[in-house]
Protein backbone atom coordinates (compact mmCIF):
# COMPACT_ATOMS: atom_id res chain seq x y z
CA UNK A 1 0.00 0.00 0.00
CA UNK A 2 1.99 3.51 -0.73
CA UNK A 3 2.38 5.80 1.57
CA UNK A 4 2.12 9.68 1.71
CA UNK A 5 3.89 12.36 3.44
CA UNK A 6 2.19 15.75 4.69
CA UNK A 7 4.26 18.28 4.56
CA UNK A 8 3.85 21.64 5.80
CA UNK A 9 5.52 25.11 4.86
CA UNK A 10 5.58 27.95 7.19
CA UNK A 11 5.21 31.16 4.92
CA UNK A 12 7.04 34.02 6.41
CA UNK A 13 4.25 36.65 7.69
CA UNK A 14 5.70 39.75 5.90
CA UNK A 15 5.40 37.15 2.81
CA UNK A 16 1.58 37.70 3.59
CA UNK A 17 0.06 40.43 1.28
CA UNK A 18 -2.64 41.93 2.93
CA UNK A 19 -4.60 45.34 2.08
CA UNK A 20 -4.70 47.40 5.05
CA UNK A 21 -8.12 48.08 6.82
CA UNK A 22 -7.66 51.81 6.75
CA UNK A 23 -6.84 51.51 3.19
CA UNK A 24 -9.78 49.48 2.62
CA UNK A 25 -12.03 51.80 4.67
CA UNK A 26 -10.76 54.85 2.41
CA UNK A 27 -10.92 53.00 -1.03
CA UNK A 28 -15.04 51.57 0.16
CA UNK A 29 -15.63 55.26 0.19
CA UNK A 30 -14.47 56.53 -2.30
CA UNK A 31 -15.72 53.57 -4.70
CA UNK A 32 -17.95 51.47 -2.92
CA UNK A 33 -17.36 47.86 -2.58
CA UNK A 34 -17.27 46.53 -5.91
CA UNK A 35 -14.48 49.27 -6.88
CA UNK A 36 -12.45 47.73 -3.77
CA UNK A 37 -12.88 43.94 -4.81
CA UNK A 38 -11.63 44.76 -8.24
CA UNK A 39 -8.86 46.78 -7.17
CA UNK A 40 -7.87 44.25 -4.52
CA UNK A 41 -8.65 40.77 -6.39
CA UNK A 42 -5.30 41.49 -8.68
CA UNK A 43 -3.03 43.61 -6.53
CA UNK A 44 -0.04 41.87 -6.00
CA UNK A 45 1.84 44.84 -3.75
CA UNK A 46 2.47 44.67 -0.45
CA UNK A 47 0.51 45.32 2.55
CA UNK A 48 2.50 48.50 3.40
CA UNK A 49 1.04 50.56 0.02
CA UNK A 50 -0.02 53.77 -0.43
CA UNK A 51 -3.65 55.29 -0.41
CA UNK A 52 -3.98 56.32 -4.00
CA UNK A 53 -2.73 59.98 -4.75
CA UNK A 54 -4.76 62.63 -6.50
CA UNK A 55 -2.09 62.73 -9.01
CA UNK A 56 -3.35 58.84 -9.87
CA UNK A 57 -6.45 60.63 -11.48
CA UNK A 58 -5.83 64.27 -12.11
CA UNK A 59 -2.28 65.54 -13.37
CA UNK A 60 -2.77 69.05 -13.82
CA UNK A 61 -5.04 71.68 -12.53
CA UNK A 62 -4.91 75.33 -14.26
CA UNK A 63 -6.84 78.60 -14.55
CA UNK A 64 -9.47 78.55 -17.13
CA UNK A 65 -6.81 80.44 -19.55
CA UNK A 66 -4.38 78.40 -18.51
CA UNK A 67 -2.46 81.39 -17.07
CA UNK A 68 -1.66 80.12 -13.40
CA UNK A 69 -1.08 76.59 -12.59
CA UNK A 70 -2.02 74.59 -8.99
CA UNK A 71 0.42 73.96 -6.87
CA UNK A 72 0.21 70.02 -5.58
CA UNK A 73 -0.17 69.45 -1.76
CA UNK A 74 0.69 66.97 -0.20
CA UNK A 75 -1.15 64.98 2.82
CA UNK A 76 -5.22 65.11 3.65
CA UNK A 77 -6.77 68.23 2.24
CA UNK A 78 -7.73 70.76 4.79
CA UNK A 79 -10.72 70.14 6.54
CA UNK A 80 -14.11 71.78 5.18
CA UNK A 81 -14.95 75.65 6.91
CA UNK A 82 -18.70 76.80 7.49
CA UNK A 83 -20.54 78.84 5.90
CA UNK A 84 -22.14 77.77 2.27
CA UNK A 85 -20.79 75.84 -0.48
CA UNK A 86 -19.45 76.90 -3.78
CA UNK A 87 -21.75 76.63 -6.73
CA UNK A 88 -20.34 74.76 -9.49
CA UNK A 89 -20.55 73.86 -13.52
CA UNK A 90 -18.84 71.02 -14.61
CA UNK A 91 -18.63 68.28 -17.23
CA UNK A 92 -19.93 65.18 -15.70
CA UNK A 93 -17.93 62.77 -17.68
CA UNK A 94 -14.18 62.88 -18.29
CA UNK A 95 -11.90 60.15 -20.25
CA UNK A 96 -8.29 59.27 -20.01
CA UNK A 97 -6.07 61.47 -20.92
CA UNK A 98 -8.78 64.33 -21.31
CA UNK A 99 -9.57 67.63 -19.39
CA UNK A 100 -12.42 69.00 -17.90
CA UNK A 101 -13.84 72.63 -17.80
CA UNK A 102 -15.31 73.98 -14.09
CA UNK A 103 -17.02 77.02 -13.43
CA UNK A 104 -17.18 77.83 -9.70
CA UNK A 105 -19.13 80.84 -8.45
CA UNK A 106 -19.74 82.18 -4.74
CA UNK A 107 -21.36 84.69 -3.07
CA UNK A 108 -18.62 86.02 -1.60
CA UNK A 109 -15.19 87.02 -3.76
CA UNK A 110 -12.61 84.04 -3.31
CA UNK A 111 -8.71 84.46 -3.81
CA UNK A 112 -7.98 80.44 -3.69
CA UNK A 113 -9.51 77.32 -5.17
CA UNK A 114 -9.08 73.67 -3.40
CA UNK A 115 -9.45 70.60 -5.98
CA UNK A 116 -9.69 66.95 -3.78
CA UNK A 117 -11.54 64.11 -4.01
CA UNK A 118 -12.94 61.67 -1.83
CA UNK A 119 -10.77 58.81 -0.09
CA UNK A 120 -7.58 59.93 -1.86
CA UNK A 121 -4.29 61.59 -0.31
CA UNK A 122 -3.22 64.90 -1.59
CA UNK A 123 -4.95 67.88 -3.30
CA UNK A 124 -4.61 70.89 -5.99
CA UNK A 125 -4.71 73.96 -4.55
CA UNK A 126 -4.78 77.18 -7.62
CA UNK A 127 -4.34 80.70 -6.17
CA UNK A 128 -6.54 83.15 -8.80
CA UNK A 129 -4.57 86.51 -9.77
CA UNK A 130 -7.29 88.23 -8.24
CA UNK A 131 -10.40 87.52 -5.90
CA UNK A 132 -13.22 86.75 -7.82
CA UNK A 133 -17.06 85.76 -7.43
CA UNK A 134 -16.87 83.27 -10.38
CA UNK A 135 -13.80 81.66 -11.71
CA UNK A 136 -13.05 79.11 -14.31
CA UNK A 137 -10.68 76.30 -14.07
CA UNK A 138 -9.09 73.31 -16.25
CA UNK A 139 -7.88 69.78 -15.02
CA UNK A 140 -6.21 67.03 -16.99
CA UNK A 141 -7.18 63.48 -16.25
CA UNK A 142 -4.53 60.59 -16.22
CA UNK A 143 -4.02 58.69 -19.09
CA UNK A 144 -4.02 55.39 -16.99
CA UNK A 145 -6.38 56.59 -14.19
CA UNK A 146 -8.63 53.95 -13.13
CA UNK A 147 -11.82 53.79 -14.95
CA UNK A 148 -14.16 54.24 -12.78
CA UNK A 149 -16.28 56.88 -11.43
CA UNK A 150 -14.45 59.54 -8.56
CA UNK A 151 -16.10 62.60 -6.20
CA UNK A 152 -14.33 65.48 -7.12
CA UNK A 153 -14.20 68.17 -4.77
CA UNK A 154 -14.26 72.13 -4.59
CA UNK A 155 -13.94 74.54 -1.88
CA UNK A 156 -12.79 77.95 -2.21
CA UNK A 157 -11.14 80.67 0.29
CA UNK A 158 -12.98 83.71 1.06
CA UNK A 159 -10.21 86.08 3.94
CA UNK A 160 -8.30 83.35 4.73
CA UNK A 161 -11.38 81.19 5.43
CA UNK A 162 -12.16 77.39 3.34
CA UNK A 163 -15.79 76.94 2.60
CA UNK A 164 -17.68 73.36 2.65
CA UNK A 165 -16.58 71.52 -0.05
CA UNK A 166 -19.15 70.86 -2.82
CA UNK A 167 -18.92 67.71 -4.26
CA UNK A 168 -19.44 66.04 -7.61
CA UNK A 169 -19.67 62.59 -8.99
CA UNK A 170 -17.62 62.36 -12.08
CA UNK A 171 -17.40 59.17 -14.36
CA UNK A 172 -14.68 58.11 -16.12
CA UNK A 173 -14.54 56.44 -19.83
CA UNK A 174 -11.70 54.36 -21.00
CA UNK A 175 -10.12 55.40 -24.51
CA UNK A 176 -6.91 54.81 -26.45
CA UNK A 177 -4.01 56.87 -25.10
CA UNK A 178 -0.53 56.19 -26.07
CA UNK A 179 2.69 58.06 -27.73
CA UNK A 180 0.53 61.38 -28.80
CA UNK A 181 -3.03 61.72 -27.71
CA UNK A 182 -5.40 64.59 -28.36
CA UNK A 183 -8.88 65.23 -27.33
CA UNK A 184 -11.53 68.10 -26.91
CA UNK A 185 -14.52 68.04 -24.42
CA UNK A 186 -16.85 70.71 -24.19
CA UNK A 187 -20.25 72.35 -22.39
CA UNK A 188 -23.45 72.14 -24.10
CA UNK A 189 -25.20 70.04 -26.52
CA UNK A 190 -23.84 70.64 -29.86
CA UNK A 191 -21.60 68.84 -32.10
CA UNK A 192 -17.73 69.57 -31.61
CA UNK A 193 -15.22 68.12 -34.40
CA UNK A 194 -12.09 67.25 -33.58
CA UNK A 195 -9.22 66.88 -36.69
CA UNK A 196 -5.49 66.35 -36.28
CA UNK A 197 -3.46 66.17 -39.03
CA UNK A 198 0.12 64.40 -38.44
CA UNK A 199 3.53 65.34 -39.50
CA UNK A 200 3.33 63.43 -42.92
CA UNK A 201 -0.15 65.80 -43.89
CA UNK A 202 -2.51 62.67 -43.16
CA UNK A 203 -5.96 64.38 -41.52
CA UNK A 204 -7.90 62.01 -38.62
CA UNK A 205 -11.44 62.91 -38.33
CA UNK A 206 -15.15 62.10 -38.52
CA UNK A 207 -14.68 61.38 -42.55
CA UNK A 208 -11.15 59.38 -42.12
CA UNK A 209 -11.01 57.68 -39.13
CA UNK A 210 -7.83 56.17 -39.79
CA UNK A 211 -4.55 57.34 -41.76
CA UNK A 212 -1.36 55.37 -41.92
CA UNK A 213 0.65 56.41 -39.65
CA UNK A 214 -1.32 54.98 -37.13
CA UNK A 215 -3.40 57.76 -35.85
CA UNK A 216 -7.69 56.87 -35.64
CA UNK A 217 -10.25 58.97 -33.88
CA UNK A 218 -11.76 56.65 -31.37
CA UNK A 219 -14.44 58.53 -30.04
CA UNK A 220 -17.13 60.75 -31.91
CA UNK A 221 -19.94 62.48 -29.89
CA UNK A 222 -22.93 64.12 -30.39
CA UNK A 223 -22.99 63.21 -34.79
CA UNK A 224 -25.04 65.49 -36.80
CA UNK A 225 -27.18 66.66 -33.80
CA UNK A 226 -27.81 63.40 -32.09
CA UNK A 227 -27.17 64.14 -28.68
CA UNK A 228 -25.04 61.33 -26.55
CA UNK A 229 -24.07 63.54 -23.36
CA UNK A 230 -20.51 61.88 -23.97
CA UNK A 231 -19.00 65.60 -25.41
CA UNK A 232 -15.36 64.29 -25.74
CA UNK A 233 -13.79 63.14 -28.90
CA UNK A 234 -10.21 61.41 -28.84
CA UNK A 235 -7.57 60.97 -31.30
CA UNK A 236 -4.52 58.84 -30.35
CA UNK A 237 -1.74 57.62 -32.38
CA UNK A 238 -1.09 54.29 -29.51
CA UNK A 239 2.69 53.31 -30.92
CA UNK A 240 5.18 54.70 -33.19
CA UNK A 241 3.93 58.33 -34.12
CA UNK A 242 5.62 60.47 -36.35
CA UNK A 243 7.65 62.70 -34.89
CA UNK A 244 7.23 66.75 -36.34
CA UNK A 245 4.56 69.33 -36.17
CA UNK A 246 1.06 68.82 -35.66
CA UNK A 247 -2.09 70.60 -36.33
CA UNK A 248 -5.14 70.59 -34.17
CA UNK A 249 -8.49 71.57 -35.33
CA UNK A 250 -11.64 72.00 -33.42
CA UNK A 251 -14.86 72.85 -35.65
CA UNK A 252 -17.97 74.05 -34.58
CA UNK A 253 -19.88 71.71 -37.01
CA UNK A 254 -23.40 72.56 -35.40
CA UNK A 255 -24.18 74.53 -32.51
CA UNK A 256 -27.40 72.14 -32.54
CA UNK A 257 -29.76 75.32 -31.08
CA UNK A 258 -27.70 76.16 -27.72
CA UNK A 259 -26.29 79.28 -27.44
CA UNK A 260 -22.50 79.46 -26.49
CA UNK A 261 -19.90 76.09 -26.10
CA UNK A 262 -16.88 76.57 -24.08
CA UNK A 263 -14.19 73.13 -24.84
CA UNK A 264 -11.06 72.37 -23.45
CA UNK A 265 -8.61 70.84 -25.82
CA UNK A 266 -5.95 67.86 -24.03
CA UNK A 267 -2.51 67.12 -25.65
CA UNK A 268 -0.92 64.43 -24.77
CA UNK A 269 2.54 63.30 -25.55
CA UNK A 270 4.81 60.16 -24.09
CA UNK A 271 7.29 61.32 -21.79
CA UNK A 272 5.91 65.17 -21.46
CA UNK A 273 3.08 66.92 -19.32
CA UNK A 274 -0.03 67.67 -21.09
CA UNK A 275 -0.82 71.02 -23.12
CA UNK A 276 -4.36 72.44 -22.37
CA UNK A 277 -5.93 74.67 -24.76
CA UNK A 278 -9.35 76.70 -24.47
CA UNK A 279 -12.13 78.41 -25.92
CA UNK A 280 -15.41 79.26 -26.51
CA UNK A 281 -17.76 79.09 -29.64
CA UNK A 282 -20.93 81.38 -29.75
CA UNK A 283 -24.00 81.60 -32.04
CA UNK A 284 -26.11 80.06 -34.51
CA UNK A 285 -24.93 78.23 -37.86
CA UNK A 286 -23.16 75.43 -39.17
CA UNK A 287 -20.65 76.17 -39.37
CA UNK A 288 -20.12 78.61 -36.78
CA UNK A 289 -16.09 78.44 -36.47
CA UNK A 290 -13.44 76.67 -36.45
CA UNK A 291 -10.12 77.06 -33.68
CA UNK A 292 -6.69 76.12 -35.11
CA UNK A 293 -3.07 75.16 -33.03
CA UNK A 294 -0.45 73.02 -34.08
CA UNK A 295 2.18 71.23 -31.27
CA UNK A 296 5.40 68.85 -31.53
CA UNK A 297 6.36 65.48 -30.87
Amino acid sequence: MPRFRLVLLRVPKERVMRPSMRFLTRLVGAYGSAGVLALTACSSEPSERQLPTIEDFITRVTTGDGSVEAVLRTGEPPAPGSGEAPAYSAMPLVITGGGSYVTLSNLQPFGKVILAMDGVENYWEITLPATTPSADIIYSVAPRAPMMSFRARYAVVVDGALSPYATQGVQVRQVGVGDVQVSVAWTGDSDVDLHVTDPNGDEVFFGQLQVPSGGRLDLDSNPACNIDGVNNENIVWAENAPRGTYTVVVDYFDDCGVPRSDYVVTIQRKGQPPLTFTGAFIGPGTPVGTQQMTFTY
